[in-house]
């Protein structure tokens, strides 16, 4: 899977240690780096989202989101300059293999 960034924030906190710890803590930023290097190695989003069903919540029609345990939620749309599309005109996850992360707020937000 390849991964994009909203904005510079969230690839700097995504990509830098420091950065991370800073922003979520010790385990938040630990249970990051291992869910991102998760989806990276998933082919598509219903193959990451077979993995992790507790995990992942689906925001229709064209969004996911991906819950840690530390108390964050990533928000992620596909990345696809034509975004798979099912007859529903819902994004087909089964074809994402392209990502945005767009937010990385608090799960109760």
């Amino acid at each position: 899977m390849e991964l994009s960034f909203a904005t510079v924030e969230l690839r700097s906190i995504c990509e830098k240690r420091q950065k991370a710890l800073g922003a979520l803590g010790t385990l938040g930023s630990t249970e990051l780096a291992t869910r991102l290097s998760d989806l990276l190695a998933s082919e598509t989003v219903s193959e990451f989202a077979e993995l992790f069903p507790d995990e992942v919540g689906m925001l229709p029609p064209d969004e996911f989101t991906i819950r840690l345990k530390s108390g964050f939620q990533l928000r992620l749309v596909a990345g696809h300059v034509d975004v798979p599309r099912l007859n529903s005109a819902a994004t087909d996850w089964s074809q994402v293999s392209r990502v945005k992360l767009i937010a990385l707020e608090p799960a109760d937000a």
